[in-house]
């Protein structure tokens, strides 16, 4: 429990300090006196005007937010990133389709080529007669001038 943001250790501390400064009498008299000069500047016009200001000042936020409309405003704001959403993720999904189409049709032409057996010598040693090795190429790769080279 805090009061005065003081926990319970702190309040006691501060009674018994108050019991051994000014004894058992004089605390009831002093307690006394605190308490209706506590009760004096509650009662009075300036405090009650310093509680009325305060509650003006923790109230202005919510007063400016509704004069300015910030609540439709975020609200619309809202409304419009969702639409930019949609919009931009249709878009999106439209070139995506665009582009894997023709992807598709050219790995189903290049599947469908007919694939050709080229052989390439291998390098004669001293020892060893020169043996080929079958290499499989597209048809595009083997009918290139480079490739025949």
């Amino acid at each position: 429990m805090k009061i005065l943001n003081l926990g319970i250790s702190e309040i006691i501390l501060i009674v018994i300090l108050a019991l051994i400064i000014l004894g058992p009498g004089n605390m009831v008299k002093t307690a006394r006196d605190i308490g209706a000069f506590i009760r004096k500047v509650t009662k009075s016009p300036y405090w009650q005007e310093v509680w009325a200001t305060r509650r003006e000042l923790n109230e202005l936020p919510k007063i400016l937010a509704k004069e300015a409309d910030l609540d439709g405003t975020l609200k619309d704001l809202e409304r419009e990133t969702k639409d930019l959403h949609s919009s931009v993720t249709a878009s999106v999904s439209e070139l995506i389709k665009e582009v894997d189409e023709p992807l598709k049709e050219l790995d189903k032409e290049l599947k469908a080529e007919p694939v050709i057996e080229v052989t390439i010598p291998a390098p004669a040693t001293q020892s060893e007669p020169a043996a080929e090795e079958p290499v499989t190429k597209p048809a595009d790769e083997a009918s290139t001038p480079e490739n025949a080279a």
